[in-house]
């Protein structure tokens, strides 16, 4: 006769034991997750509030231009300051809003607490005036601020000039302006200042009171046809030298015009 009744499952030892093991090995690393992190809370509070992170010093470095209490007034940082709180990335924001700054790095040391700033500045190449408003252009020939009453470089004339495309033609023209410059001046001759007309034409004025006249790039070919001429016809003050041909030059001076191949 078979019996049919319900039979009860009981869970065996090795299983219950597991659970047990399993319980006790999440409780253990709970346990250790939450001295770590309550001993990260203290560290951190440490070292919000140790003294010993306070700032000491800052030091500043390249700067000639800008002044250093400028720089730090941009850091937003004073003796005393933790430098863990400090935002550095920000400060490096704020510097490089200044226009002489070109770039600038910041490093910090923590004992003893210190920051170190190196900036980098523009180097003004040129002085631009520009509807009668004076500006400096750096070397790239860029115009990267309002000049105060301190002129830098070669003078550049452009009361005239009307830019097609806003800045980018002007960067464009007063890198070429800067080029021109540093041909004629490889050959010998001293550039006194450069007028920039309407149509980006050029008149490069030389010390000796002759104007080399261009439009578009200044070539070495260019500056050896007007030394050429210099030598040969001896022109001068006034003379006014047209280079705007590669392979001719056009002279005039008080109303009677010449060329030379």
């Amino acid at each position: 006769m078979i019996d049919y009744k319900e039979t009860r499952k009981t869970a065996s030892k090795k299983k219950t034991l597991g659970k047990i093991n399993l319980a006790i090995r999440f409780s253990i690393w709970l346990c250790l997750g939450i001295s770590c992190a309550l001993i990260l809370l203290c560290a951190v509070a440490y070292m919000v509030n140790s003294e010993l992170f306070h700032l000491k010093s800052v030091a500043v470095k390249g700067n000639v231009h800008v002044d250093k209490n400028e720089v730090l007034s941009l850091l937003d940082l004073e003796r005393g300051d933790n430098i863990f709180s400090w935002d550095m990335d920000a400060a490096r924001t704020r510097l490089l809003a200044n226009h002489w700054i070109k770039d600038a790095s910041i490093s910090r040391r923590f004992v003893p607490a210190s920051v170190t700033v190196r900036v980098v500045e523009h180097r003004p190449t040129a002085t631009l005036f520009l509807k009668d408003k004076p500006y400096y252009v750096s070397e790239e020939g860029k115009v990267f601020a309002a000049a105060t009453e301190n002129a830098y470089g070669i003078m550049i004339q452009a009361s005239d000039y009307q830019p097609a495309n806003g800045s980018e033609d002007l960067d464009l023209i007063l890198a070429s302006a800067l080029k021109a410059v540093s041909v004629v001046q490889s050959r010998g001759l001293k550039v006194k200042d450069l007028v920039i007309e309407a149509g980006g034409v050029m008149d490069i004025r030389l010390a000796m009171g002759i104007t080399l006249v261009i439009l578009g790039e200044m070539t070495p070919r260019k500056v050896d046809l007007a030394l050429r001429a210099i030598r040969e016809i001896r022109p001068v003050a006034g003379t006014v030298m047209d280079l705007t041909c590669e392979n001719k030059i056009v002279v005039r001076n008080r109303g009677h015009y010449g060329s030379q191949g």
